[in-house]
């Protein structure tokens, strides 16, 4: 549990992080494009400390407007998401209100704000505060260093050449602009560890059965047509059976052994391929006479062995086809377990019925689809049903899945918001340069390549540095929440980085077109006037 609060509390603080940086940026934009007017401000006799005091005042009145529409629309998703969750989970979440209000969390909420919005205001503070009246009276506002390189003109175009340029003349701007593109991504791969450890933890196995229907006798009693019957059954998803023969002789590389033959069908063969560690199942499945061996006794035994079996007072040969690691049904002390398809357990023991059938039923049933099904069975027989506890349990997993795919959701739309504005207030801060491009006869094309250029110069290296830094970060979440409990293997998380990186990239080619729009619409002079 430990481990659980030290995680929700490393993504907080990611949380907290993208919101610096994103206002910060936003901000740096907002400043950049005002530098002349701070400037003037220094001319009228205002000291660096008022400037400062007024980039400050200035992002704190942002959050007049900001936080009561944020905790407005907060509230309300709250509220949809509480109406899911009961929906999806009426045992766990029934008592939870919909139209609850939590006051603690809104007044935590508006602390955290305006922390947030205090710590990103000190970076485009202190730039503004830097400004001197000489820059104010010269113009040269935005020229705050000489430049080292010019333009790489010989690899790119010269329009494409400047919006690279333009992009990394800035360094504070640029490492702000690249690092909430990337914070974007380190982010969303965080949260999407939820997912997973969620599914491990409250899900119930692929192969667990809400219903099982075992023989009496552990023998092949039940009719096989009993199976085709359940199948009919519309609340019913998936039927899977299990034929046992137990205590068979084998005789295995000349020693005699002590062994469990068990049938089973295409799930349970699907199910197996992850403990299967030699040779193949799918020539288990189609070739009869051909089994499996559960290696989990240290008995050696290698693919393409014979064992001999006596079944029926009659010995019979098979082939060893693929052999597993372990598997849940080897649990017999000092007893091997073969496996083999249906086909061929009826081959060797003449038996067509099952010892055990195991029921899955469709989210939404209940124990009336359970008594139907019971139904179709005599005498003879003992249920073991749990339907009620796996319908939980799923419900409670549909919850939080929910509530983290939403939160998934509110992360790629604020990323969306982000760069559609940073770039057009990235735009807006260099009007007058643009302006100037024009009047020495840059034509429209080459203005929105130069703003394309520009806008991909950052959404790229965002993007390399979070793939770095969100798959270290989905890395460490996965293995302290998932592998070091249950012991699934980390991977890279294909589908949830192409995703994101895709919304990014998207994202930055469509938000181009409005603020290029907007320049051409404007006149040269205009451009050039513009403050």
């Amino acid at each position: 549990m430990s481990q659980i609060y030290t995680m929700a509390f490393l993504l907080s603080l990611v949380v907290m992080g993208t919101c610096v940086m994103m206002i910060s940026s936003s901000l740096n934009s907002n400043v950049s494009q005002r530098m002349e007017f701070f400037g003037l401000l220094r001319c009228l006799g205002a000291t660096r400390r008022q400037v400062l005091r007024f980039v400050r005042r200035e992002a704190l009145q942002w959050c007049i407007t900001a936080i009561p529409i944020g905790i407005g629309l907060s509230i309300v998703v709250v509220w949809g998401l509480c109406a899911v969750m009961r929906q999806l989970s009426t045992v766990w979440f029934g008592y939870m209100p919909i139209f609850g209000i939590s006051w603690l969390s809104i007044g935590v909420s508006i602390v955290l704000g305006l922390i947030t919005v205090l710590l990103a205001a000190r970076t485009p503070a202190k730039m503004a505060a830097k400004v001197s009246p000489l820059e104010a009276v010269t113009g040269n506002t935005q020229q705050e260093s000489s430049f080292r390189h010019a333009a790489n003109t010989r690899r790119w175009h010269v329009e494409v050449a400047l919006g690279i340029h333009h992009a990394k003349a800035k360094r504070r701007s640029y490492i702000l602009m690249t690092g909430a593109f990337a914070i974007c991504i380190t982010l969303f791969l965080g949260f999407c560890t939820l997912v997973p450890f969620m599914e491990n933890a409250f899900m119930p196995k692929e192969w667990s059965p809400e219903l099982s229907i075992v023989s009496d006798t552990n023998t092949c009693s039940i009719p096989a047509d009993r199976r085709d019957a359940v199948v009919q059954n519309s609340a019913v998803s998936r039927v899977f059976g299990r034929m046992f023969a137990y205590d068979v002789p084998a005789q295995i590389s000349g020693t005699n052994h002590n062994s469990n033959l068990i049938s089973y069908e295409e799930n349970q063969f699907r199910w197996a391929q992850d403990q299967l560690i030699a040779g193949s199942i799918d020539t288990v499945t189609n070739t009869p006479g051909q089994v499996l061996f559960v290696a989990n006794t240290g008995t050696e035994v290698q693919v393409g062995d014979t064992i001999t079996l006596t079944i029926n007072g009659k010995d019979q040969t098979v082939t060893v086809g693929g052999v597993l690691s372990d598997s849940l049904l080897a649990r017999a002390e000092g007893t091997e377990t073969l496996i083999c398809s249906e086909e061929t357990f009826s081959q060797l023991t003449g038996e067509t019925g099952y010892t055990i059938l195991d029921v899955q039923f469709r989210f939404g049933s209940d124990e009336e689809d359970v008594a139907e099904v019971e139904a179709l069975f005599g005498e003879g027989v003992t249920f073991t049903d749990v339907l009620i506890q796996a319908q939980q349990q799923r419900g409670l997993y549909y919850a939080f899945a929910t509530l983290v795919y939403g939160f998934l959701s509110i992360i790629v739309a604020i990323t969306i918001f982000h760069i559609m504005n940073t770039i057009s207030m990235g735009v807006s801060a260099r009007t007058r340069q643009y302006g100037v491009m024009r009047a020495i006869g840059m034509s429209n094309q080459q203005l929105t390549r130069m703003i394309s250029a520009e806008a991909a110069s950052y959404a790229i290296s965002g993007v390399i540095l979070g793939c770095i830094f969100g798959l270290l970060f989905h890395w460490f979440l996965y293995s302290s929440l998932i592998t070091r409990t249950f012991g699934n293997p980390w991977g890279v998380p294909w589908l949830e980085l192409c995703l994101i990186v895709g919304v990014i990239l998207a994202t930055t080619a469509l938000a181009v077109r409005g603020p290029a729009r907007r320049l051409h619409a404007m006149s040269i002079v205009e451009n050039i006037s513009s403050q």
